[in-house]
This record gives structure tokens, C-alpha cells and sequence, in this order.
């Protein structure tokens, strides 16, 4: 199971059968090692037997391996382990291959139902009891400047408490940076209005001291920590929502936190579907050359199952193929981890055009390009500009990108080497 950060395979329990069912599903003993993307090719490049991985969000790297010829065609699987089924073409276009070949099984909910897609979350904790002592109302967040407000109070009140971890994903989210146009057409969610106001509102949090630098760092493991002593009054980052999937109904923390939200764009736009390459849902690649074809064809269908209904065509080929012991353990309804956090999760467009654009292998190149570059900018933008500077900022970077140039990057680089220089010598 490749995670982000190869944490506790108890985090990801509602996104797969654990161990003991998946023993049960494929019918012989199953080893489960969760491991980050790095560590995953790591292990391919070492030849270590590997059988199936299941990947927990989308990563260019990961795409680029399932077309790499090392992981099988789920057509091409099952005609050699199940002579006769075929994978019917509505379910190769909701993986969103357009040439009609499938290399991942993903994870959704079902086809072709709009009110059953898979839900997204753009959510936000805030620390009960923290608002209770201080009369804090939960509408206080819907507004960036109350939000700023009650950051305050907590700081001033509570001076070992951690006021708020909000990354840039969230806040673009909640100000309606979209993934797609309203044509259809891709765009990059960065270089938006909305991406400007989110970095603005950043700006502003961290120069009030109510923003912690480890937003910029933080796992998923370091944030349940933090939650789970309450060292942190409000949280939203792209890791709390997969994380809040992962929790049980009963879990203290929402003894201790409430879900409050989402803040109000200055330009009143609604919250927007998470842009799908941060989403978090399981796909699962069958690799090539594995000892145990049939028990990987098992699987495959028992996944099939949850989402499509077996023909009879395909009933009696799976029955030939003496794997009709899967039509009996399939489930009637797909197994979807629900909870409290579903009422901010509303899907923009429909999930299935989302996995299309994650599909393509052009896009998720593009996609790494734009995010190494962003990365190598945001510190520069929240952390060493006042706010006043960072709409001129933004505007250069916008036309640096868009001319494919670096003379900016070069600069500040060179700029950040002569101020180290000078420190150094006058520290000398």
C-alpha cells in the first residue's frame, strides 16, 4: 500500500479490506507493507517480489509505472485467468483511458451515479472545549477576518497551544480555486485569483503569529499527534481530510473537535472539489510477472463487483474459470467509509471526469513540473514578503511561468547567497 508518507497501515483501513479479509478474499496468506512512493520503486528497481499495489493518492511517478509495460492490462489478466470476461466499455470509460486500455482498478463508489459519487472534503477543526471557554461561535470561522479574530484570542489566552495549521490547498479550495473551467477544460488551480487570495490570507495569518510553520512539513502521523493532545485550536490542511476518513465514529477526537466552515471567498464563490491530484482514494495496479495470477484475477474481481453488476456472460465465465466463490463474497452495496465530515463534501464535477485527467500521463507530467516550482516559490511568498508585496510577487511568477523563464528564481537564489555572505562575514 503506497501512502505519501508510508505511515501506519491502520490510517488506511477504510480504504481497503484489512489483512484478514483480504486472506480471506484471495484465499491464501497476504503480507501488507505500507510504504511511501519513493520506497515502492526503490523495492521494484531491487527486484523484490511484488504482487499487487495499491496506491493511496495520485503521484506522476506512480502514473508513469503503470504504463511502464511492468504492470498488467486488466483486460489482458483477465483472458488468461478468466477465458470469456470482458471488461465492458462503459467501465474503461470510467477509468478514463480513452485508448481502452485499463492498467489501475480504481476505488470509487459506482458508475454513472451522480448522487453516489465518491465525496470530497473541504473541512476545517476547531478545538471544542477552546471555544467553549472563550465564547468562540462556530460561525466565527465562515468569515476570514473573524477567523483572524478568534486566532487572536487564542493566542493571547492560550500561549501553549498551537493557534491554527491552514495550508494552501485548503484555502484554495474554500475560495473556489477550480480544477476545471466551466467548459470542461483543464487549468491550473495555482495560478488563479483564487490561488492569490489564498496566499494572501497566509501572508497575513503568519505575519499575525497564528500560523505554524509546519504546515509547510506536516504528516499525517504529526497532525493526529497534535490533534489528539489538542495542541492545535484549528486545523485545515490536505491531510486532515484522509486522515478524518481513517477515524471511527467513536474517536476522541471528536469529543474534542468540531468541524467548523468553510471560510467565504472575498469574491463569494463556493468551495470547490478538491483538485484531484491531492485527493486521496485508492487505485490498485496488478504487477506483471507475479507467481499468483489467479489469486491477483480473484481480487480484481471481487473489486469489479463493488461497482458493476456481473452479467451472465461473465457470471458463467468466472464460474468456468472455478472462481465462482467471488460472485458469493461480493458485496451487494459498495463499502464507503461515511462519518461526520460529509457535510462539507460537494463534488463540482463529476468524479469519474476527474480520474480521466489523472488518466493522462501528459497532464500528470505537466502537473509535477507546476508543483516542483511552486514549491520552490511558496516559502519565498508566505514566509519573506510582507503582505503588501505579495500581489507584485505573484504577478511575476504568473508571467515567469508563462514564458517558461527562470531569471526570477536565479535572482532571489543569488539575492538569499550574498545575504548569507554577508552574515557569515560579519560574524567572522
Amino acid at each position: 500500500m503506497i501512502t505519501r508518507d508510508g505511515g501506519e497501515l491502520w490510517e488506511y483501513d477504510c480504504l481497503l479490506p484489512g489483512p484478514s479479509r483480504l486472506e480471506e478474499l484471495t484465499g491464501t496468506p497476504v503480507e501488507v507493507t505500507v510504504c511511501t512512493a519513493d520506497r515502492f520503486m526503490n523495492l521494484i528497481a531491487a527486484g523484490v517480489p511484488l504482487d499487487i499495489a495499491t496506491q493511496c493518492y495520485a503521484d506522476p511517478k506512480l502514473k508513469r509505472f503503470e504504463m511502464s509495460g511492468k504492470t498488467e492490462n486488466l483486460q489482458h489478466l483477465l483472458k488468461r485467468e478468466v477465458p470469456g470476461f470482458r471488461l465492458p466499455q462503459e467501465f474503461r470509460d470510467w477509468c478514463g483511458n480513452t485508448k481502452g486500455d485499463v492498467y489501475a482498478y480504481p476505488h470509487t463508489i459506482a458508475t454513472g451515479r451522480a448522487q453516489e459519487t465518491p465525496l470530497a472534503g473541504v473541512v476545517m477543526l476547531a478545538n471544542r472545549k477552546l471555544m467553549d471557554a472563550y465564547a468562540i461561535p462556530s460561525g466565527s470561522f465562515g468569515c476570514k477576518e473573524e477567523a483572524v479574530d478568534a486566532l487572536k484570542a487564542i493566542r493571547k489566552a492560550e500561549p501553549g497551544v498551537i493557534p491554527s495549521y491552514i495550508d494552501l490547498i485548503s484555502l484554495q479550495q474554500m475560495f473556489g480555486a477550480r480544477a476545471l473551467d466551466q467548459e470542461g477544460e483543464w487549468q491550473d488551480i495555482f495560478f488563479q485569483e483564487e490561488s492569490l487570495e489564498a496566499l494572501k490570507y497566509m501572508n497575513q495569518l503568519y505575519g499575525e503569529r497564528l500560523l505554524s510553520q509546519d504546515v509547510f512539513t506536516m504528516t499525517q502521523r504529526y497532525l493526529l499527534t497534535q490533534l489528539r493532545e489538542e495542541k492545535v485550536f484549528l486545523a485545515a490542511t490536505g491531510t486532515l481530510y484522509p486522515l478524518l476518513q481513517s477515524l471511527p465514529e467513536d474517536d476522541p477526537i471528536w469529543d474534542s473537535y468540531e468541524i467548523v466552515g468553510p471560510m467565504a471567498a472575498d469574491a463569494g464563490k463556493e468551495f470547490q472539489f478538491r483538485q484531484n491530484y491531492d485527493e486521496q482514494y485508492a487505485s490498485t495496479i496488478f504487477l506483471a510477472g507475479s507467481g499468483y495470477p489467479k489469486v491477483q484475477a480473484r481480487l480484481l474481481l471481487w473489486f469489479y463487483g463493488q461497482n458493476m453488476d456481473f452479467t451472465e456472460e461473465q457470471c458463467q465465465a468466472v464460474k468456468a474459470a472455478g472462481l465462482g466463490a467471488v460472485l458469493e463474497t461480493t458485496p451487494s452495496a459498495p463499502c464507503v467509509p461515511g462519518g461526520v465530515y460529509e457535510q462539507y463534501a460537494q463534488p463540482s464535477v463529476p468524479y469519474e471526469i476527474l480520474f480521466a485527467h489523472y488518466a493522462d500521463t501528459r497532464l500528470a507530467n505537466t502537473f509535477e513540473s507546476v508543483e516542483s516550482y511552486r514549491k520552490a516559490q511558496i516559502v519565498r511568498i508566505v514566509v519573506s514578503t510582507p503582505q503588501s508585496g505579495v500581489e507584485g510577487i505573484y504577478r511575476e511568477t504568473l508571467l515567469e511561468k508563462k514564458s517558461r523563464g527562470h531569471g526570477l528564481m536565479v535572482q532571489w537564489k543569488q539575492n538569499r547567497y550574498r545575504q548569507a555572505n554577508r552574515l557569515a562575514n560579519a560574524a567572522g
